[in-house]
């Protein structure tokens, strides 16, 4: 690094966090990080329950930067790192909690000089709360496995119920899904690999210096999966992500959208197929298409067959629109030379060496 004194700049992207982003940045408040110069960074994308004005009544200390209008995770990410000189930016989610240490764990490997082409470091990511086998539940949390999980009920006896793996880094599937490792995992995880192909921007270290070469989050893809483009593009360029286990943060996953809504399936749907256009093979795309299309055939039969199957109606409408969205922005998106290709050394064949089973 540049500096004597390692500098990191926490950025966190708020959209009517509520209580939740207050908490987030309370644990941010608390953690002791010698060695490390820190600023915390709030982007506001245009709140309107408050948690703006809150977060500076509180948190004085805390620089604010409000977006005239919601930008989405990777425009309100891009938006703190044009407005801070840190040469490392961490990213938490505003409906997250940092563990103490959290801070000093995850910026460690970067400030390792023996790490110097380590572009990212993601963080251990634990799904709040403590859950119970649920099966048969239509409302679980699903492994990759199979397996159902629920979370326990707040008034539930004490130490109920176990704690569960949000994330430990992201994966590429062999049809382009980008998902997380360890999911639903239990925290039993001391030998997960400390390298891992891509960060999750719930929480997660990254070198300026390698945002440089590669370029920042694409804006175009709103919310998810813009940190595995974003990891994609690293590897490419000869960057290498890893995984810092000592780096803990509590996650309420899908807080800002819910894991079922139309706005997170349709936003799935599309980003994955645009990412796996720009950086994957023409087999992955043709897969990724493929897959989907399956899944619509799957969810519309179910629609069908039970007309009050709500959700099944849901997921066919954004599912298909997310579709079409994907398949009429690839022309010009994979053509826009913005971000494509930035800095890259490696040819689009190298994924082959880290996808894992769909």
């Amino acid at each position: 690094m540049p500096h004597d004194t390692l500098r990191a700049t926490v950025i966190v992207v708020n959209f009517n966090g509520g209580a939740f982003v207050l908490e987030c940045i309370e644990s941010l408040s608390q953690q002791k990080t010698p060695g490390v110069d820190v600023e915390v960074v709030v982007v506001d994308n245009a709140s309107t329950d408050g948690s703006d004005r809150q977060i500076a009544q509180f948190y004085p200390d805390v620089r604010i930067i409000r977006s005239p209008k919601n930008i989405g995770f990777a425009g309100g990410a891009n938006l703190g790192i044009a407005n801070s000189s840190g040469d490392v930016i961490v990213l938490i989610n505003n409906d997250a909690v940092a563990a103490p240490g959290f801070l000093s764990a995850i910026v460690a490997p970067l400030a390792d000089d023996g790490n110097d082409r380590v572009a990212a470091v993601t963080a251990r990511i634990l799904l709040s709360g403590r859950f119970v086998p649920a099966p048969g539940s239509p409302t679980a949390y699903v492994s990759a496995s199979g397996q159902r999980w629920e979370r326990v009920a707040r008034n539930a006896t004490p130490g109920s119920g176990i704690a569960l793996i949000n994330s430990t880094g992201n994966q590429v599937s062999r049809s382009g899904n980008g998902r997380d490792r360890s999911w639903l995992d239990t925290t039993d995880d001391e030998n997960s690999p400390v390298e891992v192909f891509g960060f999750s921007g719930g929480g997660a270290a990254i070198r300026r210096a390698a945002l440089d070469t590669v370029g920042l989050f694409d804006e175009r893809l709103f919310m998810y999966y813009e940190d595995t483009d974003l990891a994609w593009r690293l590897r490419r360029a000869g960057w290498s992500v890893q995984y810092a286990q000592g780096a803990t943060v509590w996650h309420r996953h899908a807080a800002s959208s819910g894991i079922r809504s139309p706005f997170f399936l349709r936003h799935n749907v599309r980003n994955r197929i645009l990412v796996t256009a720009r950086n994957g093979t023409l087999r992955m795309l043709v897969s990724a298409v493929a897959r989907t299309g399956g899944s619509l055939f799957k969810a519309a039969r179910r629609a069908v067959a039970n007309k009050g199957d709500s959700d099944a109606r849901v997921q066919v409408r954004a599912t298909a629109l997310g579709l079409v969205q994907a398949l009429a922005m690839i022309p010009g998106y994979v053509s826009d030379g913005r971000l494509r290709d930035a800095g890259s050394r490696l040819p689009r064949s190298f994924i082959k060496d880290w996808t894992v089973d769909d």
